[in-house]
């Protein structure tokens, strides 16, 4: 297997070895305890989610292992980030695809508190129109992610 190595500007991220290395969470998780470094350390966050050893974190951020869902709540207070916004990513892990797409039938789209921004937004700029999504309006948002 290819070992591919991320940074996030001159911070080195681990390396993705194991068989869920490409799910957004692992690289999630890796970014996000970087980001909290000045604040604590990844023994800190690993403790404040319920884990005994901190080095499950280190074998979710390599892919090797996924994060559990009872588990969702306590990390993501721990990496102080949005839990549905977790949830989603954790659903997406593979093997979980099922659980997502039923998650989106019976609940409804998991959204994050910045996604209901963005929705908020969308709403003050149409007048509450409920506008459809067009072409032209689909190439104007992907443009301001530089897509």
């Amino acid at each position: 297997m290819k070992i591919t190595t991320f940074h996030l500007g001159t911070i080195k991220m681990s390396a993705k070895t194991g068989p869920h290395a490409t799910s957004a969470i692992a690289t999630f998780v890796d970014r996000r305890i970087l980001e909290l470094r000045y604040k604590k350390n990844q023994c800190d966050i690993a403790f404040e989610a319920g884990f005994t050893n901190p080095n499950m974190l280190t074998v979710i951020k390599k892919g090797n292992s996924k994060l559990a869902l009872d588990r969702v709540a306590t990390m993501a207070a721990s990496l102080e980030v949005d839990p549905k916004y977790l949830l989603r990513i954790t659903l997406e892990q593979s093997g979980n695809e099922t659980v997502l797409q039923v998650f989106d039938e019976v609940i409804g789209t998991v959204v994050s508190k910045k996604e209901v921004g963005w929705l908020q937004l969308l709403r003050e700029a149409s007048d509450n129109s409920d506008p459809a999504v067009t072409t032209r309006a689909r190439s104007t948002v992907l443009s301001i992610f530089g897509k």
